[in-house]
């Protein structure tokens, strides 16, 4: 991938591929390279494509839902065609986009958007060998100790508080840690999680939904 921290970046020229995702939207990005990160300490390895996006539409400003084919977040990746990869298939992932700094007139060919796709790959043991994987896309997970079991998909709140629509829930986003779900950081109603994770077993949760609303 070209650096993008000079006034004359272009990708007009460069490779493009295309993801295709459910309900029929596609993904077309440019300059596009693969990266697969080291196994964390559950062996899972993660990777991911990064590229430029291409098929906008809209204004062309950051934050604006016309720009983005897709919403950042979760998402069913149905095959991939990126040339000289074999072609990923059915699969979850997840969509964050992010826009640097462009030079002032801009001259790019381009508004900018750099979108990354990533999902889990593999996991293996100590001796690099394949791990049966069964915990992402699982929706509930049973408290080995307490018997409760939490709804994968709910969003939570700290037992106590108070829900806020416009405040922060917990939320699974696939992570696993030890083999217990790890909740991560949700404003709002964004699709995408702001910071890092808490184990689910740290602490108590009652769903956002069961919790009291926020005082007027």
């Amino acid at each position: 991938m070209k650096s993008w921290n000079t006034p004359d970046h272009h990708i007009a020229d460069t490779e493009h591929g295309t993801l295709y995702f459910a309900d029929d939207v596609q993904l077309v990005i440019a300059d596009w390279q693969i990266r697969e990160n080291a196994p964390d300490s559950d062996g899972r390895v993660y990777t991911s494509v990064r590229g430029w996006l291409m098929n906008y539409s809209g204004t062309g400003r950051a934050g604006d839902p016309y720009t983005e084919p897709i919403e950042a977040g979760r998402a069913r990746l149905i095959r991939t065609e990126l040339r000289g990869r074999q072609p990923l298939t059915d699969r979850d992932v997840h969509v964050d986009y992010y826009t640097p700094g462009q030079p002032s007139p801009n001259t790019w060919d381009h508004p900018g958007y750099l979108v990354t796709v990533s999902w889990m790959d593999r996991r293996i043991d100590q001796n690099g060998q394949p791990i049966p994987e069964d915990e992402i896309g699982r929706t509930q997970w049973p408290h080995p100790e307490t018997g409760e079991v939490f709804d994968l998909r709910a969003a939570y709140v700290p037992k106590g508080r108070y829900y806020d629509p416009q405040g922060i829930t917990w939320q699974h986003y696939d992570g696993w840690r030890g083999g217990v779900p790890v909740l991560r950081p949700f404003y709002a109603d964004a699709k995408a999680p702001s910071g890092s994770g808490r184990l689910i077993t740290d602490g108590e949760w009652v769903k956002a939904s069961e919790a009291p609303p926020s005082r007027p």
